[in-house]
């Protein structure tokens, strides 16, 4: 199950870090999040990607 107080930080996280919309931070997270973050909102980054209909960029 998604937490949605993780979705609402993550979104946050992403949109003040980024300067993107949502939707394209979230593609690109790997960019704005640090390891640790990026396993602990692992499920959160999924659900917003399944949510936006959008897939990961590659990392390279």
């Amino acid at each position: 199950m998604v937490d949605m107080e993780k979705v609402k930080a993550l979104t946050s996280i992403l949109e003040e870090r980024s300067g993107l919309d949502v939707r394209e931070a979230v593609a690109r997270s790997f960019f704005y999040l640090n390891s640790y973050e990026l396993t602990t909102y692992r499920k959160e980054i999924d659900h917003l990607l399944e949510t936006f209909g959008v897939e990961e960029e590659p990392t390279f």
